[in-house]
């Protein structure tokens, strides 16, 4: 049955590009902390692999905490401070601490630098705290805004696509930076980092940051926010005479089977994506040792480089093969990519390795870039038309992968046999972690992908209405039921949970 919408779908180019830049600053900052976070803190700072583990844990429980407690404000939310917009309110938030504390995560203690290390874990994790949950916060908003900016699919895959493709711009842009500054070293050592190279690390983040900046504003003016309150949105969807959208609250969607599912493949692919982030930079360090250490910053470029390609057709292809299908496709290009990282080890020419290197990153800038668009717009999908707990959703979804990274990073560092000089069971470690993690989370992601193929995700809260209901007024059905939530869409009577 054909359904229309009553605000219109089709977004102009101007908010296109004002949404897709939101979350530029994020997409800066993101790649210094996963990819070179354990490097500045073991081998810039000199705390061991194990501190320097505890450190991106806490950076990415605060994360998780603070998107969960955004989620749920950011939902219950009218129209925010100054009638600025409830989820341009807490953007904005998230933009200030993240300008305000970002730069010292990557600088040496100010005035406690020659201190005690247990001073300067005290110093950097005040610094991570403010960070990351100004990360979380305009993070969480600006997924939350895709759901509410346009109901039609195509239009939210094109979003998720422009947001990704300026990921990757920003990914690259930070990954040029790092090659240049890595390459002209601050000591005679070309194939390792040391403490000497402080400077490259703040000089990278002061830069992330006022670009970062320039784009916060660019997103803040040109991108103007719906006035409307959250309990009126489903409202806006004109539904046939004889069916209205169900309304869903935070209860509904714990209670769907499918949330879980759809939370696993998020999760998964975000695992995937920030262990080879954070792992290869150490891989090419330790595990391939005769390679210079630009390469450091040489093979995520390449990745984001073939990812922002890769990015551009993924409409079409969603359109043509499914979001299941192109799922898969995604993942297999992971597993193809990460296995070839196992035998990369065993070259003994520079030029081969080098050229292996390449081609592998081809491969698992493909596979990153089509995994994390196909779960975020499965998560819309998750959603649909049911932008009154979007924040929380996203939120739930976001907790999860935060934690489940922090974890295994945590993990994996505390049981790291590395040292500041490099060894062979080093080496073999990091081979170790770079192959098996990703393939086996492609492997339980493609199987889960599997058992929802034939579901349809979010296309069942259509409820039947009893002849007589259609002539009430829209108004007066949400002034009811605030009398049970309290004019919050997140608490609820009990009369909608597990429901089927």
């Amino acid at each position: 049955m054909e359904r229309s919408m009553s605000e219109p779908d089709a977004l102009s180019e101007r908010s296109k590009l004002a949404y897709s830049i939101g979350t530029v600053l994020n997409d800066l900052t993101l790649p210094m902390w996963f990819s070179y976070s354990l490097v500045f803190y073991h081998r810039v700072v000199n705390f061991t692999t194990a501190s320097a583990g505890y450190l991106f844990l806490i950076g990415q429980i605060v994360g998780a905490v603070s998107i969960i407690f955004i989620g749920l404000v950011s939902d219950r939310t009218r129209i925010g401070l100054f009638h600025y917009g409830r989820r341009k309110t807490w953007h904005l938030i998230g933009v200030i601490c993240t300008l305000s504390s970002f730069p010292f995560c990557f600088n040496l203690c100010v005035g406690c630098k020659d201190s005690d290390l247990r001073v300067q874990f005290i110093y950097y994790t005040i610094f991570i705290i403010i960070s990351q949950f100004g990360i979380s916060c305009s993070q969480v908003v600006h997924l939350a805004m895709i759901n509410e900016l346009t109901h039609q699919d195509n239009e939210r895959v094109a979003l998720y696509a422009y947001r990704s493709a300026w990921a990757f711009i920003s990914n690259i842009f930070v990954y040029g930076m790092a090659s240049i500054l890595l390459g002209f070293p601050s000591s005679n050592d070309k194939n390792n980092i040391t403490s000497a190279d402080a400077p490259i690390f703040r000089t990278l983040a002061f830069i992330v940051v006022g670009l970062g900046f320039i784009c916060m504003i660019i997103f803040h003016v040109g991108l103007k926010e719906s006035q409307q309150p959250a309990e009126e949105t489903q409202y806006h969807l004109q539904l046939s005479s004889s069916e209205r959208l169900k309304r869903m609250t935070w209860k509904n969607f714990l209670c769907e089977k499918e949330f879980y599912q759809c939370t696993f493949i998020w999760t998964c692919a975000r695992v995937i994506l920030n262990v080879t982030r954070i792992f290869i930079p150490l891989y090419i360090i330790d595990t391939i040792l005769t390679l210079n250490r630009v390469f450091v910053a040489i093979t995520p470029l390449c990745i984001c480089i073939i990812g922002i390609l890769a990015s551009f057709p993924m409409r079409a292809l969603n359109k043509r093969l499914g979001r299941n299908l192109t799922s898969i496709v995604g993942f297999g290009f992971i597993l193809v990519s990460v296995i070839l990282f196992w035998f990369i080890f065993d070259l003994k020419s520079n030029l081969q390795i080098e050229i292996a290197i390449i081609s592998t990153c081809v491969l698992l800038g493909i596979g990153l870039s089509t995994i994390i668009i196909c779960s975020s717009a499965l998560a819309s999908d998750l959603i649909g038309s049911n932008t009154e707990c979007v924040a929380f959703v996203y939120a739930i979804m976001s907790f999860t992968d935060k934690i489940v990274d922090g974890v295994v990073i945590a993990i994996i560092q505390q049981f790291n046999p590395c040292t500041l000089s490099s060894t062979r069971i080093c080496a073999l470690y990091y081979r170790y972690i770079v192959t098996f993690i990703p393939s086996g989370l492609a492997i339980l992601s493609i199987i889960m992908i599997l058992s929802i193929w034939k579901t349809n995700i979010g296309g069942n809260r259509y409820e039947i209405i009893q002849e007589g209901q259609n002539d009430t007024d829209p108004k007066t059905e949400v002034a009811n039921e605030n009398k049970y939530s309290e004019q919050s869409p997140l608490v609820d009577s009990d009369r909608h949970v597990c429901q089927d």
